[in-house]
């Protein structure tokens, strides 16, 4: 993988958090093996982009929700692309925080050590979300999800919401240790979309990004 395939599969996790908060704030629920990969990734210590995400196939999602956003298709996007550009300035405040930084690194480590339930269930789920809204969930301006109240007001849903919300923070501090920058997102559309394309014909039949 070259430096450009890692930050786009990178800003595909960044992508796929955000895609993943609007289908729970909308729906109440999500695409599971994509969700359980973004989770994941919060407590992966791995330096490897593709093996932090578990595989390419579960970050199809971000791929597909990436695509979309720089071709500009569908005008369904504006509430992803917010979340995504809030969780990549989020992660610019808290790397300015080292205090707070290192309150979320010693839980994560401590959640690693304790978790005695798979990154999916409910009790990890409420761990993760409380995390981030005791810190994360702090700072402003806070990242205002819209979507249908009845599956905002659930609180297993909720705290799915946030949970996903902190991977999306992993993803984009991924992003930025891999190099890259935001004006990437303006200048380099074209680079990135061709990019995807490789990633999509590179993977193995096992590993297939059109996976739904």
């Amino acid at each position: 993988m070259n430096k450009l395939e890692n930050q786009t599969l990178a800003l595909a996790g960044i992508l796929q958090s955000a895609a993943l908060v609007d289908q729970l704030a909308s729906k109440g629920i999500c695409h599971s093996e994509c969700s359980g990969a973004s989770l994941g990734s919060i407590v992966n210590t791995s330096s490897n982009v593709v093996d932090i995400f578990d595989s390419k196939a579960k970050l199809s999602v971000g791929m597909s929700t990436l695509k979309a956003v720089l071709s500009k298709k569908t005008k369904s996007m504006q509430a992803i692309t917010f979340y995504a550009l809030s969780l990549i300035n989020l992660e610019k405040k808290l790397m300015k925080n080292p205090a707070l930084l290192d309150t979320i690194t010693a839980e994560i480590n401590t959640f690693n050590k304790q978790t005695f339930f798979e990154i999916t269930h409910t009790n990890s789920i409420a761990r993760l979300g409380e995390l981030y809204k005791s810190t994360l969930g702090g700072l402003n301006p806070r990242i205002m999800v819209k979507g249908e109240q009845l599956y905002l007001s659930n609180d297993r849903t909720a705290n799915h919401i946030r949970a996903l919300l902190l991977s999306g923070i992993r993803a984009a501090s991924l992003w930025k240790s891999q190099g890259g920058k935001t004006w990437h997102l303006l200048i380099n559309k074209r680079k990135i979309l061709k990019t995807i394309e490789v990633i999509e014909k590179s993977a193995s039949p096992s590993d297939n990004l059109a996976q739904s």
